[in-house]
């Protein structure tokens, strides 16, 4: 009897045994089947990835301007916006066409300024956390392009034009040092040369202030030692000066440019290209710049003294007859001209955004808090998780619906 219960113990034992080596077997394949599937399914994203494209067709002025041109922390150009996001110290892609977000590249002296030409993204870190100007494909392989310091960029015809950083200017952050070019994998790099005597003895434009524009293959800029306004052609030849004071320019384009002079109390001018008339407007505030239109929100000037308005004007820049129209005052000042869409000016007046109905110079609207991006027709808002990019929302100015891509 005991024998035949030892037999039976034995038996069940062995029964337990193979079920359990079944379930394992199964498992292991079921998991491994999934692991496939998963890998499957990377592969192709990886694919996908790889196949990111800007659509070409569907790219603006006004987002060649942000990308390619000012640099900022949010640019556009067709169906992919790419952000530069502080907390992670990534570059994040947003795809319009497939609704989808994707953490590309992270960086290592964090992102002062991104560029984008629609292949590549163009990343100046902080002048402090290190040099040097990377360049990153849309699948994320990068490269230094640069080993200097610089942090304003210009990318024009399969160049790169950029101050090569000497010193830095703690109060304003802004860019001093000479005035270069090369081209987009970093190669044939030099300055800027006055003439052809400067090129032979190696005699460089430096000393170079401030942010440059270029128009028409015309580069505008600021001189460190007299803070003059000068232009010269795109290679650095026929230089004169347009300006004197000590000056900062802040917009420009084919028709005009407009700058502050810090000698004579931060006023506005406006110099018209067509014939370089000077005209004077107003104090403090800020300018907003289109391609073929402009506006200045200022505090108007008084006579020939420094006496100002308590309001602030919004003026429209008409270039057809070199002229200044008065189209908003405002008695209540709201801190900054964010965007012109249409027929409305968008303001920000401390953590609120307010919009003004330009047609009738009265109607002033409250619209939602966090847009801090305009470009094309809608206003974007980047939100987060714990610093982690979680969703893109996206304002429609034209019917003021929103959309989120998460």
């Amino acid at each position: 009897m005991i024998i035949k219960k030892y037999k039976e113990i034995f038996i069940s034992v062995i029964i337990i045994f193979i079920i359990v080596c079944g379930y394992a077997i199964k498992y292991t394949l079921i998991d491994k089947h999934y692991t496939n599937i998963e890998n499957k399914e990377t592969s192709e994203e990886k694919i996908i990835d790889n196949n990111i494209s800007v659509d070409k067709e569907i790219i603006n002025e006004e987002e060649i301007k942000l990308s390619m041109q000012k640099g900022e922390r949010f640019v556009k150009l067709g169906n992919i916006a790419v952000y530069a996001n502080d907390y992670d110290e990534c570059v994040y892609i947003f795809n319009f066409k497939d609704k989808s977000i994707k953490n590309l590249y992270k960086t290592e002296n964090g992102i002062d300024k991104i560029y984008f030409d629609g292949e590549y993204i163009y990343i100046l870190p902080y002048y402090y956390r290190g040099k040097g100007i990377m360049k990153v494909d849309l699948k994320g392989n990068s490269s230094k392009i640069y080993e200097g310091s610089s942090i304003q960029m210009w990318l024009q015809d399969e160049k790169i034009y950029f101050v090569e950083q000497i010193g830095y200017d703690q109060i304003n952050g802004t860019p001093q040092g000479n005035l270069s070019v090369m081209n987009k994998d970093g190669s044939d790099k030099k300055v800027l040369t006055d003439n052809e005597e400067q090129a032979i003895t190696n005699d460089l434009i430096e000393n170079v202030k401030n942010y440059f524009y270029i128009v028409n293959y015309n580069i505008y800029y600021i001189d460190q030692s007299s803070r003059s306004i000068y232009c010269s052609k795109i290679d650095g030849t026929e230089r004169k000066e347009i300006a004197k004071g000590r000056n900062y320019i802040t917009s420009a384009n084919e028709n005009y440019l407009t700058y502050l002079d810090y000698s004579d109390g931060e006023k506005h001018h406006v110099i018209f290209l067509n014939n370089e008339e000077n005209k004077e407007v107003g104090r403090f505030g800020n300018v907003y710049c289109l391609s073929n239109e402009g506006y200045i929100y200022t505090r108007k000037t008084l006579g020939n003294n420094s006496n100002i308005e308590d309001e602030y004007t919004l003026y429209k820049i008409n270039y057809s007859d070199n002229t200044l129209d008065s189209i908003w005052k405002n008695e209540v000042p709201l801190e900054f001209l964010s965007y012109i869409y249409k027929n409305y000016a968008y303001f920000r007046g401390g953590s609120e955004f307010y919009r003004v109905d330009l047609q009738d110079g009265k109607s002033k609207e409250k619209i939602d808090v966090g847009y801090s991006y305009f470009i094309n027709g809608k206003a974007y808002s980047i939100k987060s998780n714990e610093g982690i990019i979680t969703e893109l929302e996206i304002l429609n100015l034209d019917d003021m619906k929103k959309e989120t891509i998460k």
